[in-house]
Parts: structure tokens; C-alpha cells; sequence
């Protein structure tokens, strides 16, 4: 992967976190947040951030994850950007790749988004 890459992966998150200043939340704990605002989640070793536009009566997501900035030091991979339209009243989740999952919530009316991050927790069903 080339620097250009990373930096740009690097500059894409660093700009949603300018606009994730409006809300933010620890690894537990549902937030919520309202058209243009931003959330900024930190989840251990990744980093999301992310706002929604209302759009045909649903919410348009747009999410950014990455590796955790340290110092000044680049991350070791690029950040994935994710968009989802969600219907309102209805939910999307998204697999970080650290064991958390974050679902988000569109509200009636799409005025606000909820925000939830999942522990995901492997199963195995008893053999009989």
C-alpha cells in the first residue's frame, strides 16, 4: 500500500473527526445523534466516525473505521468507509474487525440515529 493511500485514509478520518466533536462514546453505551452531526466511537484498537444526512424519509450513514491514531505514527492499514441508506425505524450493523459490532438506528421520521456498540461473542450450538 502506498503512503498517498494511507495518508488519504489517514485525512478521511482525521475530517470526520472534526465533525464527530458534536458526540462521541466509549466502547459501551448507545449514543445518539441528529442529521449532520457527528459521532465518534473508540473501540480499543479502531476508530469510527460517522454522520447521516435524512434522505427519502430514511437515514443516509456514512461511517468511517480505522486503526487507532498513535502519535504520529501512520496506521498500519487503510480505513474502510462504509454507506448504508436505512430505512427509518429500522437498524444496520456493521463488523469493525475487533470483535465489536456497532448498530445503528434510524428513528421514525429519520430525525435521529442511534448508535450501540455490540460485543460479538462466537457460539456454537450443542451437538446432540
Amino acid at each position: 500500500m502506498s503512503a498517498i493511500t494511507k495518508s488519504a485514509g489517514v485525512a478521511a478520518v482525521l475530517a470526520l473527526s472534526v465533525l464527530a466533536a458534536a458526540g462521541s462514546a466509549a466502547a459501551q453505551g448507545a449514543v445518539n445523534f441528529k442529521p449532520k452531526e457527528g459521532v465518534s466511537l473508540h473501540l480499543g484498537a479502531k476508530h469510527a466516525v460517522g454522520y447521516f444526512l435524512t434522505e427519502n424519509g430514511g437515514c443516509q450513514l456514512t461511517l468511517v473505521v480505522g486503526d487507532e491514531i498513535k502519535g504520529d505514527e501512520l496506521p498500519a492499514t487503510a480505513s474502510a468507509r462504509f454507506r448504508a441508506a436505512v430505512e427509518a425505524g429500522k437498524t444496520a450493523r456493521f463488523d469493525t474487525g475487533s470483535g465489536t459490532e456497532l448498530q445503528f438506528t434510524c428513528t421514525p421520521g429519520a430525525v435521529a440515529m442511534t448508535v450501540e456498540p455490540l460485543n460479538q461473542v462466537a457460539y456454537t450450538p450443542v451437538q446432540k
